[in-house]
This record gives structure tokens, C-alpha cells and sequence, in this order.
């Protein structure tokens, strides 16, 4: 079982938080995973180069202050923190908080309220067997298109440097690396459906670029916005595979530091 939950919180006390706090979200991931059992926290740490769960950064209210790179967070104040796992022993442990539980990120104390894995309460949480997910994708018709929203900034790896642009090869290619490192089921072709990705066709798109600082000497060029991409010029046999994907997309995230907040894609359906 694979899936994405999403926490209500609220903050026991008044403090601060980078604005992009990726990286403080990654390390609190940790801690949940080595309170269920230290094993599991070692081996993805020291024995996954792919993380098997994503975080996204916190949702707030629009009247949350930022000043200096910081966000000033109030007592009282109600948040949203969606995750998601890719393997079934990460999403136990997730599962394994309960509302009243207390999180730190640095000084702020966050309280968890309510747990929800419903996506008729909150869109894009649920969870799922990664071979119903197979199956739901094979069993219907192919679209001729497909459209991403990169929800937040994404970016991918070319050589040592950061490469802020969704080619088609490098969105799905990095969506089929990480379906076979992670042992979802079935015998996808990693390699063969990076080339085919070239025969995507970009259609439509509409973005900016971006920079997340994570750190004093850590940052990321990334970018955000939707992009549709035609699949005509695609074998009818690997139209299928790209849209399982594309749905796995909003589970797995797309490119590098999905751990970190970046990465989050919606399909537009």
C-alpha cells in the first residue's frame, strides 16, 4: 500500500520557520520514521539513494507574515502538511501518529489535530495497492494528452548542475527510475521509456522560474507551472505506461528534493 496523508495542525506556540523549510519538513519525516522503529530511519538514511516518501511544505492562511526569508507562525494557528509514502512500512509509520501528538520543527510546536487519508475530505490524499493503480491505468483508453501542474518549484540533475525545464524525457524518465528503484510491480523499461519520452510532443505550457534557498550554502534552481504534452508521436504500447506515471506523479513527485517540498505535481484532468 502506497498513499498521501495529509495532517491538520495546529502550532502550540508562537515562533519561525525559513520560508522555504523543506529541509527542517525532510528531517521531521526522519524523526516520525525512527520513532516507529530506529531500523527502518537507518536503512532509507544510510540505503536509499531514492527517498520512498515525499513531504510537501506547509499550507498556511495568507495572512501568515514573512519578513527576511522567515514565516512568522502565531499560536493557534491552523496548517496543513501533506506526505506521501512509497512503500508500505514508511506508510505505517505515518499511519502510526494520532491526533494530540506533538511535532518540532526547531522551536514550534505543532499539534497534530487530524489525520486525514480521504480525498473526498482533502483532494489528493488516499491510499492505494500500487497494483490497483496498474491496473486502473491499462484498463482505460489513452489519452492523446497529457497536462502537468508542478505545484511547487521542481527541478532535475544534468551533470553538476540544476536543469529547470520539463523536458519529456527527464519528467517521465525520473518518474520510471524511481517506480523501478522503489519495487513497484510490473517490468517497466527505465531506459527504453526515457527515449521514447522523446517523441513527446510539448503543446502548451505556461511558467517561471524559480530559487529555493535551503540552507546558507544550499539552494536549487527550479520552476513552476503547467505544461500539456502530446503523446501522438508515442507507441500505442507506451501511451499507457506514461499515463501510470503521470498518476504516480502525484505520489512520487517529479525530479530532485521531492523530500524537500519540491517536486509536487497535480495532473489536470
Amino acid at each position: 500500500m502506497i498513499g498521501a496523508i495529509v495532517f491538520e495542525l495546529k502550532a502550540v506556540n508562537s515562533d519561525s520557520l525559513p520560508l522555504h523549510h523543506g529541509q527542517q519538513l525532510h528531517g521531521l519525516c526522519f524523526k516520525i520514521m525512527e520513532d516507529f522503529s530506529p531500523a527502518l530511519a537507518d536503512h532509507v538514511h544510510k540505503e536509499m539513494s531514492i527517498k520512498p516518501f515525499t513531504s510537501a511544505m506547509l499550507e498556511y492562511p495568507q495572512s501568515l507574515r514573512a519578513n527576511n526569508n522567515r514565516l512568522y507562525i502565531k499560536e493557534g494557528t491552523m496548517l496543513r502538511w501533506r506526505v506521501t509514502a512509497l512503500q508500505d512500512h514508511v506508510l505505517q509509520a505515518f499511519l502510526n501518529l494520532q491526533p494530540g501528538h506533538i511535532m518540532n520543527l526547531g522551536n514550534l510546536q505543532l499539534e497534530i489535530v487530524r489525520i486525514i487519508i480521504n480525498p473526498e475530505i482533502s483532494a489528493y490524499s488516499g491510499l492505494i495497492e500500487p497494483t490497483d493503480l496498474l491496473a486502473e491505468c491499462f484498463s482505460c483508453v489513452p489519452p492523446s494528452v497529457i497536462s502537468l501542474k508542478f505545484h511547487s518549484a521542481t527541478t532535475f540533475r544534468a551533470g553538476n548542475d540544476d536543469f529547470p525545464w520539463p523536458l519529456p524525457e527527464y519528467v517521465f524518465g525520473s518518474l520510471a527510475d524511481k517506480w523501478v528503484a522503489l519495487d513497484m510491480p510490473g517490468d517497466l523499461p527505465a531506459k527504453l521509456i526515457r527515449e521514447e519520452a522523446k517523441a513527446i510532443v510539448p503543446l502548451e505550457w505556461q511558467g517561471r522560474s524559480c530559487k529555493l534557498n535551503f540552507a546558507p550554502k544550499r539552494s536549487a534552481r527550479g520552476f513552476v507551472g503547467q505544461f500539456t504534452y502530446g503523446l501522438n508521436h508515442v507507441d500505442d504500447e507506451y501511451q499507457s505506461i506514461l499515463l501510470l506515471l503521470a498518476a504516480y506523479a502525484e505520489l512520487a513527485g517529479i525530479g530532485r528534493w521531492t523530500a524537500h517540498g519540491m517536486g509536487q505535481v497535480r495532473i489536470i484532468r
